[in-house]
């Protein structure tokens, strides 16, 4: 490595890194490509004070020709090619000898040019202008201004460093100059670093308490508490989010294993995780079953000699954490799952569409009918959960930690008494949260699910506030797509139009239009995602509202494979020769009395004879054999068109051939409309 970039800041925010390593990355890219000086051995590094760039760069910006247009050919030379005065006025304008213009096609005329070769520069006079661009290319969801400065970053910069073949390169950013030197740990190492080698950076920082490579300190991290959960006969609940964020609050990773009162474990587990995680950034301790110990791991920002310091601070919070949570557990116990659920009475979920309870009543009618379709038997315990899904939203658990809606609702109703499957139900309903989010455990529980997304879309559909762009405030694409997994991967046989129409309250039949259209695009959005080309959606694409989930998913497969069989294209020829003849006509009815050549009621008896089959395959749901059966019809369908002339000058005749290809275009298209394919 030949290049070494540092700025130096104020704490950044954790999650404010990811981005950007990525952007000082990427941009870095673009930024030397655009400057015509080649990179190679790129790498970025982060820490709360720094971010960093490594590259290998070359020596000079490579050579560059351009071509300068001038006036047309005609107007700077004479009919013998000598040059007038507006060829000597561009020569001159460009510092060249008008023997040293060149005439070059442009457009469909010639034109007079220039062509001047720029010779690269030296990268390291370039440097200061590249280094300014990448700095000035990083942006932030929130950035700052300092002092009386004009700039504006993350945090206030406090250094910046540079070197390039082992010396500093100077240059200035908002009265910062560039220097050869970094800093270490804030707290452990106050003195500057002066590098006089590139090697030297990580070696030099590691001394001064600092680990730069972000994945040398994940690492660390991963190792030390991986021994310290073991030493206590136990494994770290690891969390990928936590880990992330964690690395990055620390410059000097060390770890520290924490323990608190076995009584807390009388408490919910999903309470003691979220106060250990969400609250404190401390790691969860479990047995080899994944039961919860009374032990957690802290992975401090100081050396091991302040460990029992970094101890007894933690476990002094985090009991007084835990003694919050448990208040307001046991006081949630003590009102009782009904009080609570009295209580939602009074939140106002939407000024506009009742309260908390009127949700939960709008959930119960949705669950019913979804119920009544596919379960019926499970009536009873669905109108409980309905019931009772958000009575939690009324506990004061909640309302300190909001992200354990549904858990304890849960909770709550395995207390009172109420089955175990209601319970898990009302717990689980918020999954799941996107396309690969884990589903509810049981029927139940997915059932209640889509009806509470079912309910959420509609209520702000209802007000008008309908997702567009990449607005989604209120996360309706979200609930579009948990809806959409559920059917998917249970393969209920329900469709969208049958969910959508479940639902009554602040639903007309045109926000159920807008409703159904949207869970549509939503299931379009992920099949392309999931690599189907969008020709091949299109094909499914008015099959959509009305058939199952899982079935539009079947039938794109069937295509898929069907598309590869080697008599597809002549089929398809045979197809589109149909779709086309037909298209811009009304409907017109069949009357088999004016069928009257051989070939029109071979076609029309063809039709007959294989529709039975056809229906055999549809609904078992072969679609491929169903395709591969359709795909018989090929000769016939070229016979009739060599034959038969559909325009004919008989309106009656005209009008019954266009008939039976309407007929026949629908048959064609029971699997999936093919015509879209190209």
């Amino acid at each position: 490595m030949n290049l070494l970039f540092e700025i130096g800041v104020e704490e950044i925010p954790a999650r404010f890194i990811p981005m950007a390593l990525n952007q000082i990355e990427e941009n870095s890219k673009k930024i030397f490509s655009q400057f015509r000086v080649e990179v190679e051995k790129l790498k970025a590094f982060a820490t709360p004070r720094r971010i960093a760039l490594m590259a290998e760069v070359s020596e000079e910006q490579s050579s560059e020709e351009k071509i300068i247009w001038g006036p047309p050919a005609h107007v700077a030379f004479d009919n013998e090619g000598k040059p007038k005065e507006p060829a000597y006025a561009f020569a001159k304008a460009h510092g060249l000898e008008v023997s040293h213009l060149e005439v070059k096609q442009k457009g469909k005329g010639n034109y007079v040019c220039a062509v001047i070769k720029e010779k690269g520069k030296k990268t390291e006079e370039i440097l200061p202008d590249v280094l300014k661009e990448v700095f000035f290319s990083l942006s932030f969801p929130k950035m700052m201004r300092w002092g009386s400065g004009s700039i504006k970053f993350v945090r206030p910069v406090r250094w910046l460093m540079c070197l390039y073949n082992d010396r500093p390169i100077s240059f200035e950013i908002d009265g910062l100059r560039s220097e050869g030197k970094t800093y270490g740990h804030r707290f452990l190492a106050g003195n500057p670093l002066f590098l006089s080698k590139i090697k030297e950076y990580d070696e030099a920082l590691n001394d001064a308490f600092v680990i730069i490579d972000q994945e040398k300190r994940k690492q660390i991290i991963v190792t030390q508490a991986t021994e310290l959960a073991n030493k206590v006969n136990g494994k770290v609940l690891w969390d990928d989010e936590l880990l992330t964020e964690v690395n990055y609050l620390v410059e000097f990773p060390n770890s520290v294993l924490c323990s608190f009162s076995e009584e807390y474990l009388s408490l919910p587990e999903e309470l003691l995780i979220t106060v250990m995680k969400d609250h404190q950034r401390y790691f969860a301790v479990t047995d080899w079953d994944g039961k919860l110990k009374n032990y957690f791991v802290v992975v401090s920002n100081t050396i091991a000699e302040n460990e029992e310091n970094v101890r007894k601070g933690a476990q002094k919070v985090i009991k007084a954490r835990f003694e919050d949570a448990k208040f307001y557990y046991e006081e949630d116990l003590k009102r009782g799952l009904d009080s609570l659920l009295n209580a939602t009475k009074g939140i106002i979920y939407h000024e506009k569409l009742g309260s908390l309870y009127d949700k939960s009543l709008r959930i119960l009618k949705i669950a019913e009918k979804l119920v009544n379709r596919l379960f019926p038997e499970k009536i009873e315990l669905i109108r409980i959960a309905a019931k009772y899904c958000k009575a939690d939203l009324a506990s004061g658990v909640v309302g300190e930690f909001p992200e354990l809606q549904g858990i304890m609702a849960g909770y709550y109703t395995k207390k009172a008494g109420l089955p175990e499957e209601v319970a898990l139900a009302i717990k689980e309903h918020y999954l799941p949260k996107g396309f690969t989010d884990v589903l509810p455990s049981l029927e139940e529980g997915c059932i209640l699910s889509i009806a509470d997304k079912l309910d959420h879309i509609a209520s702000f559909f209802y007000l008008g506030e309908i997702p567009s762009g990449t607005e989604d405030p209120f996360g309706l694409r979200r609930s579009a797509n948990g809806i959409l997994a559920i059917l998917l991967r249970k393969r209920y046989s329900l469709t969208i139009k049958e969910c959508v129409d479940t639902l009554e309250d602040f639903a007309d039949d045109k926000i159920k239009q807008q409703i159904s259209n949207f869970i549509a695009q939503r299931l379009e959005s992920y099949l392309e995602s999931s690599g189907y080309e969008v020709n091949l959606i299109k094909t499914v694409s008015d099959l959509i509202l009305d058939h199952p989930v899982h079935e539009i998913l079947e039938r794109l497969e069937a295509v898929k494979l069907f598309c590869k069989r080697e008599n597809f294209d002549s089929f398809f020829l045979a197809l589109k020769r149909v779709s086309n003849i037909i298209k811009n006509h009304e409907r017109f009815e069949l009357n088999p009395v004016f069928l009257i050549t051989d070939e029109e009621k071979n076609l029309y008896n063809a039709m007959i004879e294989k529709k039975q089959k056809l229906d055999e395959y549809l609904i078992k749901a072969q679609f491929l054999d169903a395709l591969v059966y359709l795909e018989t019809l090929t000769p016939i369908i070229n016979i009739f068109f060599d034959r038969v002339l559909v325009m004919d000058k008989d309106e009656n005749i005209r009008k019954n051939r266009i008939a039976l290809l309407q007929q026949l275009a629908q048959m064609l298209k029971s699997v999936a409309d093919l015509s879209k394919l190209y």
